[in-house]
């Protein structure tokens, strides 16, 4: 069998498994939104003990980085991890019924927001850098709602009936979704359009990134915002999103310019450097929040490989 091969892709898997979706959605609905954390708890105990792999990616990951848990406290650090991803599940689940109800704005805080409408005064649009980092989902929905015009870009999920079903929701407020292939041209017309640019800066970028130091380590990073950025004159905003107590914080952040990085030996590395600083300082306060399962440091330099090689 190949080592490609994925279960999830043979016909009909990913229709049963859409189907299953919709039944964890209409098994969700009849819960009220208070019990939204208990309900996530439990799912999130389930998805820990079912998903190993990313447990282990959690930890080894963990283990790796200083300031952030200490070495015996990661397996409860890592179970605190699923109860915040069961529990950001169950509120996207819910949230259709926040959108019809008017409800959502009522469960999210957007801070700030006169640093973005001086930058759209200047009619250059505004990339707006994020991550993996409190309830992302529910919080872009909360500042479409706000009244601006969300362009994210985003890899589609592998599964078509929940990725259509996925989006169906988040455009329900006007907030689009770029497709991550293809992508420039409609990232480029929205800066011309004088609209939010929303690109998520925390994942592995492969050999096509840019690497710069994430805790303490060399992480390849995706280079467009910054060589955007450097382009068009569009400033970077980086956002701080967490979820505090029961309600989420979306919290704007003084933008990066790129005049000052300009005249550097490599401007879009020390762009790329300075925004991942700032998000590396969100992650800080609120580790137990961030996308820990995920392979950040997945990519290395091509020298590592050489002195590894050589050794």
């Amino acid at each position: 069998m190949s080592s490609n091969f994925r279960w999830r892709r043979v016909p009909p898997i990913p229709f049963l498994l859409y189907l299953l979706l919709r039944y964890v959605l209409m098994v969700v609905d009849m819960f009220p939104y208070a019990m939204a954390p208990k309900v996530g708890r439990f799912l999130g105990r389930i998805v820990h003990f079912i998903d190993r792999r990313h447990v282990r990616v959690a930890s080894t990951n963990l283990a790796k980085v200083s300031g952030v848990c200490p070495a015996d406290e990661i397996p409860e650090f890592v179970e605190r991890i699923y109860d915040h991803l069961g529990l950001s599940l169950v509120e996207m689940l819910m949230t259709p019924r926040l959108l019809e109800r008017g409800q959502v704005s009522d469960h999210v805080t957007v801070e700030n927001t006169g640093i973005v409408d001086a930058i759209l005064k200047e009619g250059r649009g505004a990339i707006i850098a994020i991550g993996h980092l409190g309830n992302w989902e529910i919080t872009g929905i909360a500042v479409a709602l706000h009244g601006y015009r969300l362009n994210s870009l985003a890899r589609p999920i592998e599964n078509p009936w929940i990725d259509r079903y996925l989006n169906r929701f988040r455009t329900h407020t006007g907030h689009s979704i770029i497709s991550k292939y293809h992508a420039l041209g409609a990232m480029v017309a929205t800066l011309q359009r004088n609209e939010l640019l929303v690109i998520q800066i925390d994942q592995d970028a492969r050999h096509q990134g840019v690497f710069v130091d994430f805790f303490g380590r060399p992480a390849s990073t995706h280079r467009s915002p910054a060589v955007l950025s450097l382009k068009y004159g569009t400033p970077i905003v980086p956002v701080n999103i967490f979820r505090e107590g029961n309600r989420h914080r979306c919290v704007v952040t003084e933008a990066f310019y790129p005049d000052p990085y300009r005249g550097l030996p490599d401007p879009t590395q020390a762009l790329t450097q300075a925004f991942t600083r700032r998000f590396e300082e969100f992650v800080r306060q609120h580790p137990e929040q961030w996308f820990w399962v995920h392979r950040r440091w997945k990519t290395e330099r091509p020298e590592e490989k050489r002195t590894e090689a050589l050794a």
